[in-house]
């Protein structure tokens, strides 16, 4: 490899929110929240570094060379056409669905999300004055399904006024297929649903699966909905927070702009998010993410292994995207309420609570594989000896 993602800082020291070590402890494992451990593709601190050189940070527009290396990237990675007209930009994912909620909801409406789900974006519809409707997917033989039947029928008797479609779904790591997301646009369609399609983990995928961008669905699926996605997750750039927004649709993007005007998101702009954003998307990181899916998947395919080879009682669900296990803890005989409590106490590993996902997280945890292999070895090694213990 080129690229060594055998190394990294010690993130107990840099203000990492993963890696904080409770209080009177330095030992902790942090492999919860989602972001990498890994030192950024070279291009991203070679475009940072020369906008620190100018020192100058002032109202900047947003360049041309940033626009067309997007829509390049669209081209080719999914050959698909992104029109300049579509791209819109905010400083982060989350209030970009919120916001979201409140340009295309109104008080009181019903918005549908598959589940077990990422908790914010709950509190983002919450907090919009909007109800948090579920569509639960189906565990079928170690793999999550959709329940279209429910998704359908949930939609004709409550009509949210949107659906939040994860994609790659956040935290199974499903990457739904095409058939799938036609379904999916085919019912919000009958029954005038607005598609946000969140798409942030898009970036790692395996074993073949490939990931299909909301609007290379189908021409409905373009009048319908929002694409939002982010560099951040794939190439680490978390506290460089950029979110990008692809709405091709015109009537969709005069809501958007309109509800936007107040906020003045057009002046405020990251000149380092750019920099680094057009970098990667120009190709400067392509041979980094190669690298680091292949070692990535390798940390997916070993924390498997290591698990059987123990013979530890947990579940991994292999995700086909992202770098996060959802992992059956339902044979352990730990009170699902406990399980992150027992993780830290007993293993010094810091990870998320299924149920902090949902009713159907109910007996799981969801644990960040984005490490080192030194540091997935360690972990799991302290879940042996904390098993054993028992």
């Amino acid at each position: 490899m080129k690229y060594n993602f055998d190394k990294t800082l010690d993130h107990r020291y840099n203000h990492s929110y993963r890696w904080e070590q409770p209080e009177g402890r330095e030992d902790v494992l942090g492999m919860g929240t989602a972001d990498l451990d890994y030192t950024c593709p070279p291009c991203v601190k070679e475009a940072t570094q020369l906008v620190c050189e100018e020192n100058t940070f002032n109202y900047r527009k947003k360049p041309d060379s940033y626009y067309a290396a997007v829509m390049d990237w669209f081209k080719r990675k999914h050959q698909m056409d992104v029109k300049r007209e579509w791209i819109r930009e905010l400083p982060s994912t989350i209030g970009s669905i919120r916001l979201a909620l409140g340009a295309y909801c109104r008080l009181g409406d019903y918005v549908l999300m598959q589940s077990p789900y990422f908790t914010p974006i709950k509190a983002a519809i919450e907090g919009a004055g909007c109800h948090f409707l579920t569509n639960p997917m189906i565990l079928k033989n170690g793999r999550y399904e959709l329940d279209l039947e429910d998704f359908e029928e949930k939609i004709r008797t409550y009509r949210p006024s949107m659906f939040i479609l994860v994609s790659p779904q956040n935290p199974t790591g499903r990457v739904f297929t095409l058939e799938e997301l036609q379904r999916m646009v085919e019912i919000c369609d009958r029954y005038k649903v607005i598609i946000l399609s969140d798409e942030v983990h898009f970036l790692i995928t395996y074993d073949g699966h490939k990931h299909i961008p909301i609007m290379d669905v189908s021409e409905t699926a373009r009048k319908i909905s929002i694409q939002l996605f982010s560099f951040s997750k794939g190439f680490n750039m978390m506290s460089l927070p950029y979110a990008m927004l692809l709405i091709a649709d015109e009537g969709l993007r005069k809501r958007w702009d309109d509800y936007l005007i107040p906020y003045d998101f057009h002046y405020a702009v990251n000149s380092f998010s750019i920099a680094a954003v057009t970098a990667i998307a120009a190709g400067g990181g392509d041979e980094w993410l190669e690298e680091a899916n292949a070692y990535l998947k390798r940390n997916r395919d070993l924390f498997a292994e290591l698990v059987e080879e123990k013979q530890l009682p947990l579940i991994p669900l292999k995700p086909e995207a992202g770098f996060l296990y959802w992992i059956d803890c339902r044979k352990t005989g730990i009170e699902p309420e406990q399980l992150g409590k027992v993780f830290l106490e007993k293993a010094g590993i810091s990870l998320n609570n299924g149920l902090d996902h949902g009713e159907e997280g109910r007996g799981f945890i969801r644990l960040n594989f984005g490490v080192t292999e030194q540091v997935l070895r360690e972990a799991v090694d302290r879940m042996e000896k904390m098993f054993c213990a028992k």
